[in-house]
């Protein structure tokens, strides 16, 4: 017998075949600060995905998608969705049958952040399937995701005509301008957004606009697994924030907005979707969103290494994906005093934007530093840029940089972020949202700006960009690291938020600004030698 092979306590359930082993990965934990309200009805109707080892190439081989079908479907689930090119089922069927499945008990807990349903320990599977199946979500649906804009107070549409000279805020076009994007409107170009809660809105987009002075781009919303794409639950700042960055400096892309749920399985859901989307190939994706990799209580192994697959897909497939480095600094929200990074942004596949404080006086002097707002937390009405050294995945060949985690005994990681931009809500985005004008900021903003830039590269060069982020780290102009050239360097500022202290910003690559904000023009002519 393998030795990772075992039969759970009290043997094989009733409705097995046979033996079961544990699923690696899936260890899980109650999240801090939830109560039990009671064990699972047996009755209640779970939905959830098992995720195949990818193929030689893309997809799952047809051998194995039968293989998990005819086991699950003989202990009493049923299918309800297959997907081969991205290594997924999508099955179903009552908690009592689930539970047995799967060696897991069900119980739904109370928690500040929202109730949900959960389990502790480990996932087990029929042997039948180990070495098939590596992952299952959908048992556990706990609230992972926590970005939200950073905002100030919403004022009078009136603001949106102050002249640029009065005021601190910027429309997304004067940032394009700002950091030399190419010239376009991304014609051509298919801007993909991932959000989880919120809605889209035609009437604020079309307000938002007319303040900016562009036409309305074609915009799609796709429901995930049946998520509402118009709630007014306080996320909707978040998805118009994103809608309205790439609108107002993309108004001729198409931008594609998919919404799923809060949890492991709506976030696999998600990036499977938009990577897959045969309907509206991308060639940009987006992310505002995320959680601290390696926050108690949070991810679990097999959904991180699950997502990362599909970024990686994405990688190979030249879609470029930026994603929020966060918004709480070094600490990233965590309050153990350690410093944490934010998955996906810790993904070796992603371009992880961090946040700055860009000033313009009214003589036109651009002055900027790393973003920190007060005592840079986003819980005392601050918020600063996350960046740091990943405990989760290594330092990728590519990331040819010295620096280290600041944590004692910490691997040598991905560091984050690769770039930045403005994030401040002091100096940040006007957006317009539930009818009403106002000023927003945070990494999630500087993602959707970077998004943009990409979609205009990918215009201007007439190919995908794709896989950006081991670009930025090869030799550009002089011999030296494109990013040094294509980017103009932070070197005032830090992210430190946790008690161990955090980062500072410096001369050339740092943990704070990564290699520091767009200089589009020139990003452009050393991506012409590159691709």
């Amino acid at each position: 017998m393998n030795s990772n092979k075992q039969v759970p306590p009290g043997g094989a359930s009733a409705n097995s075949p046979g033996s079961y082993v544990v699923l690696p990965g899936s260890q899980r934990a109650v999240l801090p600060g939830a109560h039990v309200l009671g064990a699972a009805d047996t009755d209640e109707w779970i939905e959830l995905m098992t995720r195949e080892e990818l193929g030689a190439e893309y997809g799952a081989a047809p051998e194995d998608i039968n293989n998990v079908k005819t086991v699950l479907t003989a202990l009493g689930l049923t299918i309800l969705k297959e997907s081969p090119i991205s290594c997924s089922i999508r099955v179903g069927g009552r908690a009592g049958v689930v539970e047995s499945i799967f060696q897991v008990k069900l119980f739904h807990y109370s928690h500040p952040g929202g109730n949900y349903r959960g389990r502790t320990g480990e996932i087990h599977i029929p042997a039948e399937l180990d070495g098939i199946v590596t992952a299952v979500f959908g048992l556990d649906n706990r609230k992972l995701v926590k970005r939200r804009p950073i905002k100030k107070r919403r004022t009078s549409l009136d603001l949106a005509t102050r002249a640029e000279a009065s005021r601190a805020w910027f429309f997304p076009a004067e940032l394009a301008t700002i950091y030399s994007f190419p010239a376009g409107d991304g014609q051509g170009q298919t801007v993909g957004l991932l959000e989880f809660g919120g809605g889209y809105f035609a009437s604020d987009l079309a307000t938002f606009c007319q303040d900016a002075g562009v036409s309305v781009p074609t915009v799609q919303a796709i429901s995930v697994n049946n998520t509402p794409t118009n709630q007014k639950d306080g996320a909707e700042d978040e998805v118009m924030l994103d809608v309205e960055v790439v609108a107002g400096t993309c108004p001729a892309a198409t931008i594609v907005v998919f919404f799923s749920t809060f949890d492991e399985g709506g976030w696999v859901d998600a990036v499977d979707t938009a990577i897959h989307d045969t309907q509206f190939p991308l060639t940009v994706l987006s992310c505002s969103w995320g959680y601290a990799e390696d926050a108690a209580g949070g991810w679990t192994a097999g959904a991180i290494t699950s997502i990362n697959e599909t970024l990686q897909s994405a990688a190979l497939l030249g879609v470029t994906i930026c994603v929020a480095a966060g918004d709480d600094g070094s600490s990233d929200g965590v309050t153990d005093g350690h410093v944490h990074v934010d998955f996906p942004a810790a993904s070796p596949y992603v371009l992880a934007v961090g946040g700055t404080t860009l000033k313009k006086s009214s003589s036109g002097v651009i002055t900027e530093t790393a973003w920190k707002d007060g005592d840079g937390l986003r819980a005392d009405n601050g918020g600063s840029t996350g960046g740091g050294v990943s405990t989760q995945f290594a330092r990728p060949s590519w990331q040819t940089v010295d620096i280290q985690s600041i944590n004692p005994g910490s691997i040598e990681g991905r560091v984050v972020p690769d770039v930045a931009a403005d994030a401040s809500a002091n100096t940040g985005y006007w957006t317009v949202v539930d009818g009403q004008g106002g000023v927003a900021g945070g990494t999630s903003a500087a993602a959707p700006l970077w998004a943009s830039l990409v979609a205009r590269l990918n215009a201007s060069l007439g190919t995908p960009v794709g896989y950006l982020s081991p670009l930025l780290y090869g030799t550009g102009a002089n011999g030296q690291a494109m990013g040094l050239s294509a980017c103009r360097d932070i070197t005032v500022g830090n992210n430190d938020t946790a008690s161990i202290g955090g980062y500072n910003a410096g001369p050339g690559y740092d943990a704070v600004s990564g290699w520091g904000v767009p200089i589009g023009s020139a990003l452009l002519n050393g991506l012409k030698g590159k691709l």
